[in-house]
């Protein structure tokens, strides 16, 4: 297992890997710097060594090596995060290895398998005419159909089951896929019949659900129906077409989220690529989490229904809430995405490229659904445009805003401010941070200044010729928090001669609970040394030795003086004696 998981580590660019999901991450120095995407921070303090492959926040702690940093933005067991960067690496994996199986990873190869087998029965099914004059007539190439894995289901109740039990799966395992349901009796039917398939996949590429269309209106069930929630398709998670969108959304700066399935494909084939869908529902928190890995810019392309139009304010609020820059694109009356490009592909492209920023489309919608000539008409669109502008963190694009407001409904802008006033909302609590509702700093106790020393010498220490030298002359007494002390003794035993691997391989040899300081450790240790020569390198360390030892004898002189109280208050000669002599010792070691 240890040289599966160090051939995917030699394979995989932690930067590069870390950027999919913190697009904000700079070089700053020998490393990479960015706000944590684990906790809320105002300085950055999450850093990504390059050189060790090992990323850490200095401000909650957490940290660990790409398989960690998976598994923490992913929530996923070992075991899958094994199959994602494997995947990604370009590693096969034996599949025999039983340590490997977990039930999502007979999961995602049951709904990778009927992916496949929808897609052929689309192609050569006999049943499937109507399947493939539907995508005929909907203009899907079949380029585009090979690409997205566009499926058939047959109208019969157990082809799938009786595929996926030939290939080893258990009936009840199907159903917990979401691909087939339990009937009264006891037995198990296929989920989907006689629908076009959609594959919907996560964002590295894996299938974990589908979405079937109705082929025939008189069918029984909604014109659309998804897979059911399982552990690894939760409809308001997944965005689709993003596995396929997100270089180039990331190439573009810009994520253009549409409603349907179909007006994603139409404009991959137009050659917007930079589109996902969010499946005919406003846009979720989680779902917007994801755009952001990618870019911070989204460009929302909903119908102008009525339906479309209140998902998109939905979504608005959502994109808002997580600090997104938003644009809103306007599409011509009864028409969607789909027959926008069908009818004109630049139109489409045109449509994109001439959405309007997020407040200057308020001020439109706000004008056409009140009458500012009326005084109720103005109350109303004040009321709508202030409580967004209410939210602005800028104050300068805050003024712009109300100055537009107050000259369209003829209402002084300091007014309007006072309104603000009065009504603005708490920013500090958000509806998806918990069941309080309130956001956690994520943010440690600060250490002491002695203990930061003594971090900062262990860091010196790693970039020394002789390491060992400095550790035997330095007594663990001198360093009180445990932790600190802990670390201290691994590096004595790690550099005592016994040991003779790398740096990363003291760190995996560390204990969990010290492990996040030795990360700490190693990434102050490329920092702190920076531009220091050899000898400025050794005095610096001496230095710190030395403040580690002055500490340690003023603490004890400390303890002295009131042991020599207390004997004095007691008349004890003997104790009294004993003491000044040792507090005359320690002062003689302090002054030298």
């Amino acid at each position: 297992m240890s040289q599966i998981t160090d051939q995917i580590k030699d394979r995989i660019d932690m930067v590069e890997l870390v950027r999919e999901y913190v697009p904000s991450l700079k070089k700053l120095g020998l490393n990479w710097k960015a706000n944590c995407p684990f906790h809320q921070e105002k300085t950055a303090s999450f850093v990504v060594s390059p050189e060790k492959q090992i990323w850490h926040c200095f401000g909650c702690g957490k940290g660990g090596d790409v398989f960690g940093f998976i598994r923490e933005t992913e929530g996923l067991e070992f075991p899958d995060a094994l199959r994602v960067l494997a995947k990604r690496a370009g590693v096969k994996l034996v599949k025999q290895d039983p340590k490997l199986e977990s039930e999502r990873s007979r999961i995602l190869d049951m709904l990778r398998l009927s992916a496949a087998w929808y897609h052929k029965a689309l192609l050569s099914a006999k049943s499937g005419d109507t399947a493939r004059a539907y995508v005929k007539k909907r203009e899907i190439k079949e380029k585009t159909l090979a690409e997205w894995q566009i499926g058939f289901a047959p109208d019969k109740w157990d082809e799938l089951l009786k595929y996926l039990t030939s290939r080893g799966y258990r009936e009840q395992e199907i159903a917990k896929a979401g691909l087939a349901s339990a009937n009264d009796r006891g037995g198990y039917y296929d989920r989907f019949r006689n629908r076009l398939l959609f594959p919907i996949k996560d964002a590295h590429g894996s299938v974990v659900g589908f979405t079937g269309r109705k082929l025939k209106e008189e069918d029984t069930g909604g014109k659309y129906i998804n897979t059911a929630e399982t552990s690894v398709f939760h409809k308001s998670r997944v965005l689709y077409g993003l596995s396929a969108a997100k270089q180039s959304i990331r190439q573009n700066d810009l994520a253009i989220v549409v409603e349907g399935n179909m007006d994603c494909l139409s404009s991959h084939q137009a050659g917007v690529t930079n589109t996902v869908a969010a499946s005919g529902t406003a846009l979720t928190g989680d779902q917007v989490r994801l755009l952001k890995r990618f870019t911070k810019n989204i460009c929302l392309a909903f119908d102008p229904d009525e339906a479309g139009q209140e998902a998109l304010t939905r979504g608005l609020q959502i994109a808002w809430q997580e600090d997104m820059a938003i644009k809103v694109a306007s599409l011509p009356a009864g028409m969607d995405p789909d027959d926008v490009i069908k009818k004109d592909v630049n139109e489409w492209k045109n449509i994109i490229n001439s959405a309007q920023d997020f407040m200057e489309w308020m001020f439109v919608k706000a004008e056409k659904d009140n009458d500012i000539t009326t005084a109720q008409g103005k109350k109303s669109a004040a009321k709508t445009l202030l409580s967004w502008i209410s939210r602005l963190p800028n104050a300068i694009e805050q003024t712009h805003y109300l100055q537009i407001l107050g000259r369209k409904i003829g209402v002084d802008e300091n007014i309007l401010r006072g309104m603000i006033a009065r009504e603005k909302p708490d920013i500090s609590v958000r509806p998806d941070a918990g069941k309080s509702g309130l956001v956690g700093s994520g943010s440690r106790a600060k250490r002491s200044i002695i203990d930061q020393t003594a971090i900062r010498l262990a860091a010196l220490l790693l970039k020394t010729n002789d390491i060992k030298l400095y550790l035997d002359n330095l007594s663990l007494d001198w360093i009180a928090d445990e932790d600190v002390k802990s670390l201290y003794k691994s590096l004595k035993f790690f550099y005592d001669g016994q040991v003779k691997e790398g740096k990363e391989t003291w760190l995996s040899s560390l204990e969990e609970g010290v492990a996040a300081l030795g990360r700490e450790v190693l990434i102050l240790s490329d920092e702190s040394a920076l531009g220091h020569t050899d000898k400025e390198l050794e005095e610096e360390v001496q230095s710190l030795i030395s403040r580690l030892k002055v500490s340690h004898i003023k603490n004890q002189l400390h303890r002295i003086r009131e042991q020599i109280q207390s004997a004095e208050a007691s008349g004890d000669i003997n104790e009294l004696q004993k003491y000044l002599n040792a507090w005359q010792k320690l002062n003689k070691e302090l002054r030298k």
